[in-house]
């Protein structure tokens, strides 16, 4: 198996040669200098631990920088376990017989979220808690150049993955805009999660985001109109691998009147003679109808629907002189509110 190497040429004082007293100290002191200079001068970034899905696929994000000792080959990139003796192979493409069996045939570089990101297709809980490492051109830059086992992320694997969150906008009354969100966190750019919402339609847009250290967020916007006073949104995720998770919620619209009219609008009485007015409410409602009430109590009236969003109230009107003038007042109460409608009693006598 390959061990990355210590490339610093080692040198030694000429003893025999007089006036060579200073050289073991300078070399020494060189060799700080040195080494402190290559220890700022070389970087890498991964995150210190990483959430991933059981079964699912894994990208642990890694880019580095240098600005000495450059690699010879800056796209050769090795991944380590790290342990406390030896250099056990998670990915290597040129000694792939090599990977140690829980890794290998798992993993692979992806380099869309870096120079060294290391993808795992398929997560296994015997992937738990390892503490692994990227090298870069491991032949060529030694560990007195760059510490690289020092730099280690923690793979943490979830048994089960997490509900999707649902955000609802608007929608407060029938008829209203409303816009419904899902979104879902993952750390594999390599396959993102699909998205489907269902119990509102709408035109889609979606967005990916980039969180931190990996963590990567998705979201699904439906942009409609409301239907129906009760909507039961289901938001579904599946993920790579064919795993699931759902989420719902109930939203409930206020319904409202469309239209509310008095017929006939002409309200000519005469006195002690009965006459029929209607009210009319059209509305958005489904499953609520209103309450119509009139202004005047003690007069014979019936009730009914003319289709699943009219509603109306007949009264049988008796006036009296007294009532010339005044109005004859229908309302409609919903949950969205009241509304109302009037005509103005003309009463003459017989």
């Amino acid at each position: 198996m390959f061990h990355p190497v210590d490339l610093f040429a080692s040198q030694t004082a000429d003893k025999g040669q007089p006036g060579n007293m200073m050289g073991p100290l300078l070399l020494h002191l060189l060799l700080q200098g040195v080494l402190l200079y290559d220890a700022v001068g070389w970087e890498v970034r991964i995150p210190k631990e990483i959430h991933g899905l059981r079964g699912s696929c894994l990208v642990i994000p890694c880019s580095f920088s240098y600005t000495s000792y450059p690699p010879n080959d800056p796209s050769r990139v090795v991944w380590y376990q790290w342990v406390s003796k030896g250099y056990p192979l998670v990915y290597d493409p040129l000694h792939a017989n090599n990977v140690i069996d829980k890794f290998k045939g798992k993993t692979d570089l992806y380099r869309k979220s870096g120079e060294c990101s290391l993808l795992i297709t398929r997560l296994e809980q015997s992937h738990h808690g390892e503490k692994i490492y990227a090298w870069i051109d491991p032949e060529n830059v030694g560990w007195r150049t760059y510490a690289f086992y020092d730099v280690t992320s923690t793979v943490l694997v979830d048994a089960s993955p997490q509900q999707p969150s649902i955000s609802i906008y608007g929608g407060e009354r029938m008829g209203d805009a409303i816009t419904v969100g899902c979104s879902t966190f993952h750390t594999c750019p390599y396959s993102k999660p699909a998205i489907t919402l269902n119990g509102v339609e709408g035109s889609d847009e979606e967005k990916d985001e980039s969180i931190k250290d990996g963590l990567l967020k998705r979201t699904l916007t439906r942009r409609g109109v409301i239907r129906a006073e009760s909507l039961t949104i289901m938001c579904s995720v599946t993920h790579y691998g064919g795993i699931k998770a759902t989420a719902t919620e109930v939203k409930r619209s206020k319904c409202f009147h469309n239209k509310i009219t008095i017929e006939p609008e002409l309200a000519d009485v005469t006195e002690g003679v009965a006459r029929s007015f209607t009210c009319n409410v059209h509305h958005s409602c489904q499953k609520e109808n209103p309450t119509i009430i009139w202004n005047y109590k003690n007069m014979q009236v019936t009730t009914g629907n003319k289709n699943n969003q009219t509603s109306y109230s007949s009264i049988t009107f008796l006036g009296a002189k007294e009532d010339h003038g005044k109005k004859l007042i229908c309302t409609a109460k919903f949950s969205g509110g009241d509304v109302s409608a009037s005509v103005v009693l003309r009463v003459q006598r017989e």
